[in-house]
Parts: structure tokens; sequence; C-alpha cells
């Protein structure tokens, strides 16, 4: 079997990346970053537009990178194996705003349908860990929804302790979260 690895993102996997888009459906891509394309109004069908977005990501997790107001600087790695693009996951190097402090935490993630079940998500959850003990990171903050028992086995195996299940109704309002939300703190 090929062996997977983590990498920076490539407009080489454009291809790869948009059927994995399409398998996503209307869900959202956990850990890829889509939303700064989409601030942006670049394309992602299009390879100007992917290129484009392609550079902010591997751009924002520079030393001294300004990502876009509002954002805090991240690091971003794409799972790949053989030229297929299997997943994403983004460690944002700071907890910068309310919305980080108690919904996003640091590393989002999130595995392609197509390829979940393979442990990939372990991998990529590694892999951030590691980049976060570069950038001296003492711990990170990792959720999940309540209802993703994989997730949560995934964070539980990388060494997340959980803080706390927040109940839907203390971040509906402010975040518009539809179901509780798991909180889980690992120390690096």
């Amino acid at each position: 079997m090929t062996t997977v690895v983590l990498r920076p993102p490539t407009a080489a996997l454009f291809d790869s990346w948009l059927q994995s888009w399409d398998e996503w459906g209307t869900a959202d891509q956990d850990g890829a970053g889509v939303f700064f394309a989409q601030k942006f109004g670049w394309d992602l069908r299009s390879p100007q537009g992917f290129a484009r977005w392609v550079q902010l990501l591997n751009e924002m997790g520079m030393p001294g990178a300004v990502p876009p107001e509002g954002f805090a600087p991240q690091s971003t790695l794409w799972l790949e194996r053989a030229g297929e693009y299997l997943g994403a996951v983004s460690l944002r190097h700071t907890l910068m705003n309310d919305f980080l402090e108690k919904i996003g935490g640091h590393i989002g993630y999130g595995i392609r349908p197509g390829a979940r079940g393979q442990g990939l998500a372990k991998l990529a959850l590694a892999g951030a860990l590691d980049r976060a003990r570069e950038l001296g990171l003492h711990r990170v903050l990792v959720t999940c929804d309540d209802s993703n028992i994989a997730s949560a086995k995934t964070i539980e195996a990388c060494g997340g302790e959980l803080e706390r299940i927040v109940p839907r109704e203390e971040i509906a309002e402010s975040f518009g979260a539809v179901e509780d939300l798991r909180r889980y703190w690992i120390r690096l």
C-alpha cells in the first residue's frame, strides 16, 4: 500500500481536491480553510482561484505571516497518497478571538468521505500536534460535535482530555451551534 504523507497544500492536487469537494457535497470541509477563498471571492473550481487559495494557505503558516483580517495565523497540511487528496488539518497558532476560544479551538481537520475509516484523522491530528510543538505551544484546544464519536475517539487517542461538553444553548445564539460541543485539551 502506498504511504500517506502530510504535506503543504499544492496546486498539483487540483483535480483530486475537486473530486473530494464533490464528495463533501454541501457539508463543510473541516480543516481545509475553504472560507478564505470565499472571503476573497475566489472560484476554487478554476485553476487560477485554486492556485491563489493554495498560495494563501501556505503563506499563512510562515513566520511573521499576516493573515486576512479576523483570522489567526495558521499552518495547513494536506493528506496525500499517490497524488490523491485525502483531507486536511489546520493548526491555528493562537486563539485570537471569541469564536476560536469557545468553538473552533487550535486544530480543525477533515477527511474526505471516501477515505474515512483508515486512521487518517489520527495521522492528521498527530501531524498538527507535531507542528504545535515546533511552534512552542504547550497545550492545544480541539473541539468536535458531541455526536461525532469518531472524532472524539481520534482526539482521545491523541491525548485529548475532555474539559467539558458545552450545551448547545450556551453557544447557539452567538455562534449558530446546532448541537452540543465537546472541548478537549491536549498537553504537549
